[in-house]
């Protein structure tokens, strides 16, 4: 037998050490990209939550006061909103997009506002707050004179949640539009209805309002 001779199975492939040299260093590059990547994200993810912090506090602000500063108080914050919509790597944008909405109806700006909510509603449709996101963004229809849109959209919130908080102010948003619009007839029978269903609601109150104003025009069944 000759010397140095050993089965296949035995043979060693050799190593490429090159190879492995570049295979290691491409891996450290991926793990210090990734690490990078965590750390940026880490910080701009931070600096957006204390932003949008700041921008609420803002927002809740000018609930509480009227006029030029309320304007001034929703205007920082939209400002402050729409900044943060636009970073980049910034995980959660939820809250952002319903406060800018939000925001951008306290200014008024109903055509912003109900784009806000449609992105929101399109994007998040199945949360748990897209009730009161559709009740926001069928109101917004309604002052830009959108009755159609409007109706249709109440109609969607109040059937995901007819016996929920929303379900008056809903119902009147719908009877509302109908009166808005001239179907009066239909308009009263969603007055009525409403104070049937949500009898202890404040909204029945201005149901009642309604109906006795349409019956005083001769319009009342």
């Amino acid at each position: 037998m000759q010397q140095g001779w050993k089965p296949k199975w035995l043979k060693v492939p050799q190593i490429n050490r090159k190879r492995i040299l570049l295979l290691a260093l491409l891996g450290a590059a991926i793990v210090g990209i990734f690490s990078v990547l965590f750390l940026v994200s880490d910080r701009v993810n931070r600096k957006a939550r204390a932003d949008f912090e700041l921008a609420t506090s803002y927002y809740r602000e000018a609930q509480n006061s009227q006029g030029e500063k309320k304007r001034e108080e929703c205007s920082w914050a939209k400002n402050l909103y729409q900044d943060i919509l636009g970073r980049l790597l910034v995980r959660d944008k939820k809250k952002v997009l319903f406060y800018l909405g939000a925001s951008l109806y306290c200014l008024e700006e109903y055509q912003e506002a109900a784009r806000a909510f449609q992105r929101f509603v399109d994007k998040y449709g199945g949360d748990y707050f897209s009730p009161l996101v559709e009740a926001r963004l069928a109101s917004c229809y309604e002052e830009i004179g959108e009755f159609e849109k409007a109706i249709e959209v109440y109609e969607i919130a109040l059937g995901k949640d007819p016996e929920g908080p929303l379900g008056p102010e809903v119902s009147l948003g719908i009877a509302r539009c109908l009166e808005l619009q001239g179907k009066l007839q239909e308009a009263e029978r969603r007055y009525q209805e409403l104070i049937s269903r949500y009898p202890l609601s404040p909204e029945k109150e201005i149901a009642a309002a309604r109906i006795q104003h349409l019956k005083a025009e001769g319009h009342g069944s």
